[in-house]
């Protein structure tokens, strides 16, 4: 025999929900009264937004990865975005470094052929 089910109505937004639900499944606040909602914590100084990026793309590069993807502020799809764009940056970096120290390399042997002892 099944038990029955009690319903309860969300003081906040009206829903309904079942059962021995502490909390509304469509806005998560108590049904009970009593209970008082958290204060959500303060954010962290390394979950700044421009923080992480400054970090990202002039300091870290890709170690800075981690702080990208621990940033409660940051959507999935946001976080996937800035992993593919330090990527290719970081990619793009090396590939500059490479040309830039083949082209000085080049430029230092033919000065050193041009020179008679």
């Amino acid at each position: 025999m099944a038990e029955p089910t009690s319903t309860q109505t969300c003081p906040a937004c009206g829903a309904t929900g079942t059962g021995g639900a502490k909390y509304c499944s469509q806005c998560a606040a108590p049904f009970d009264p009593t209970v008082s909602l958290r204060e959500p914590a303060r954010a962290k100084w390394y979950h700044n937004v421009w923080f992480v990026l400054v970090m990202l793309f002039f300091v870290l590069g890709p170690f800075g990865l981690p702080l990208v993807w621990k940033n409660p502020r940051f959507s999935r799809g946001l976080k996937i975005g800035l992993t593919v764009v330090t990527i290719a940056y970081t990619v793009w970096l090396v590939d500059l470094t490479m040309r830039v120290v083949k082209a000085v390399t080049e430029g230092v042997n033919q000065f050193n052929s041009s020179l008679t002892f």
